[in-house]
């Protein structure tokens, strides 16, 4: 019994040291798919700023365009709670294999597409570090401002694998805000 006990234990511990290391990467991930507009319909994340705005967050327009170096760049619309548009241009730095990539600018120190069909969804794994905290998110972006179902599944069996539970998550609600903030 105890031998048991001590194997269990042991498995429990070596899963939870692995979890976020065997964060996967889509394979031959191809940057020319994945340019073009795409919603962020759902995140989930243990960011304690998240966590406490979480209800009061909108769907954010991301346009993304691959560069010739291997790096995306993003502009962002975020819907304000006064009816506006806060617009944002970012890098994510190609990182050791395609498919992820970093962001210093955001402090997201590792930033994965984790799985995409290019034409509906695609789930990212994020991991931030501000001020020695360490946080992850998961982001469901969808290629038009509405839940598309394989992506929410395959967000929801990552969850558990990198530490988020479903009370850290939101589904994101539309907004015109943004939804011409890149013509």
């Amino acid at each position: 019994m105890p031998q048991a006990l001590l194997i269990g234990s042991l498995f429990v511990l070596l899963r939870l040291s692995l979890g976020q290391g065997q964060v996967p990467i889509q394979a031959n991930f191809d940057a020319s798919q994945f340019q073009g507009t795409w919603y962020v319909v759902g995140v989930a994340s243990d960011d304690q700023d998240f966590l406490n705005s979480k209800d009061d967050t909108k769907m954010p327009v991301v346009l993304v365009t691959p560069l010739d170096n291997g790096d995306l760049a993003l502009k962002f619309g975020y819907p304000t709670p006064d009816g506006g548009c806060q617009k944002m241009l970012t890098t994510f730095t190609k990182g050791a294999a395609d498919g992820q990539f970093s962001n210093a600018a955001m402090a997201q120190t590792d930033i994965r597409v984790v799985s995409t069909d290019y034409e509906h969804f695609a789930v990212l794994y994020v991991e931030t570090r501000k001020a020695g905290v360490r946080s992850v998110w998961l982001q469901l972006y969808a290629r038009a401002p509405e839940l598309f179902p394989e992506g929410a599944q395959k967000m929801q069996q990552l969850a558990p694998q990198v530490g988020l539970n479903p009370s850290q998550g939101a589904l994101l609600p539309q907004s015109d805000q943004c939804a011409g903030a890149f013509s």
